[in-house]
C-alpha cells in the first residue's frame, strides 16, 4: 500500500499546515526515515504535535508508526514486490494486462480503506436507515454503481429512483422533500449534469451523499455527507475501472452497514427476496 500516494490524495483536503508537512514527506521520502520528528518539524517550520497531527490523518497512530510503515514499503519497493498503478502498453501479453488489472484494481482497495471516513460512513448510514425514499444518480460508469446500489437497496425494501441521464436526475431531484436522501456517484466530482442536480436536491431539503474522488471537486465540497475513495486515472482509461471498483467497495460496505445495523427491520423482506432470485435458477 503506497503511503506517498495517500499523501497525494488527501493533499488537497488538508490545512496549510499539513500541506507544507505533507509535501516535506514526498520531497524527502528516502531520507525521512533517518530523521527524527522534531527535525521534520523545525524544517518545515511548525511543531511536533502538528506532524504527529497529520501522521494520525494518515490512520497511524503516530509519527513512529508511520516511519515503521514507510521503512517496509521502501524495503519492499526496493525488492520490487510494492505494486504502484500501472498502465496497459500495446506490447503487454494478455498476462501482464491480466496482472496487472488485478493489481490496480487491488491497490484502489486498499488505499480506500486506509483513506475511508468512518464517521462519514456512519452519518450515511444512519440518514439512508431513516429514509423512505432514496434516490441514486451517476453518469457513465458512475452510472454503473448507481444501477448497482438500486439492486441492492431495493433487496431491502427501499423506494428507490435511479438516473443515469440528465433529464431523469433533474425530473427525480425536483420531486424530493427533505427526509429524503439521494446519492451521487462520481468519480472527478465535476460532472455538469450531477452538480447542476446536486444543487436542486438540495434546494428541496433532501441529504446529498457523494461517493466520490477528487477532493479539490465542488461535489466533495457541496454533498452533506462525503464518502471519499483513492484510485488513479491513467493513459488507457484502466483507471475508470479502478475507480468504479473503489465506489462499489464503499457502496457495499454502506448496503452491509444499513442492513446490518437494522437486520431485524430487513431480515423478512431480504429472505423474501433472496427467495424469488432463487425460483429463478435451474
Amino acid at each position: 500500500m503506497s503511503i506517498i500516494h495517500c499523501l497525494e490524495d488527501l493533499y488537497p483536503v488538508l490545512s496549510p499546515i499539513e500541506q507544507v508537512i505533507a509535501k516535506y514527506f514526498m520531497d524527502h521520502t528516502e531520507e525521512l526515515t533517518a530523521k527524527p520528528i522534531l527535525m521534520v518539524a523545525q524544517q518545515c517550520g511548525t511543531s511536533k504535535s502538528a506532524v504527529v497531527r497529520l501522521c494520525k490523518h494518515l490512520g497511524f497512530i503516530g509519527y513512529k508508526d508511520f516511519l515503521t510503515s514507510l521503512s517496509a514499503e521502501l524495503a519492499l519497493r526496493q525488492k520490487d514486490l510494492l505494486h504502484e498503478y500501472s498502465d496497459i502498453y500495446p506490447d503487454h501479453s494478455v498476462g501482464k494486462i491480466c496482472t496487472i488489472i488485478t493489481q490496480n484494481h487491488i491497490q484502489a482497495l486498499e488505499s480506500t480503506l486506509r483513506l475511508i471516513d468512518i464517521a462519514a460512513i456512519e452519518r450515511a448510514v444512519e440518514v439512508i436507515g431513516k429514509t423512505s425514499r432514496l434516490d441514486l444518480y451517476g453518469v457513465g460508469n458512475s452510472g454503473i454503481v448507481a444501477e448497482d446500489a438500486d439492486l441492492k437497496f431495493r433487496r431491502l425494501g427501499y423506494m428507490t429512483y435511479t438516473a443515469i441521464d440528465k433529464h431523469r436526475m433533474a425530473i427525480g431531484a425536483a420531486t424530493l422533500k427533505p427526509g429524503d436522501v439521494v446519492m451521487f456517484f462520481s468519480y472527478y466530482g465535476t460532472t455538469k449534469d450531477i452538480l447542476e442536480t446536486l444543487e436542486i436536491a438540495k434546494s428541496q431539503g433532501a441529504t446529498t451523499i457523494a461517493i466520490t474522488c477528487k477532493r479539490d471537486s465542488p461535489l466533495y465540497e457541496k454533498a452533506d455527507i462525503v464518502l471519499a475513495t483513492a484510485s488513479t486515472e491513467s493513459l488507457t482509461r484502466s483507471g475508470a475501472m479502478t475507480s468504479r471498483i473503489a465506489m462499489l467497495s464503499v457502496l457495499d460496505m454502506v448496503f452491509t452497514a444499513v442492513s446490518s445495523l437494522n437486520y431485524k427491520r430487513f431480515k423478512k423482506v431480504l429472505d423474501y427476496t433472496a427467495e424469488i432470485v432463487r425460483k429463478e435458477r435451474y
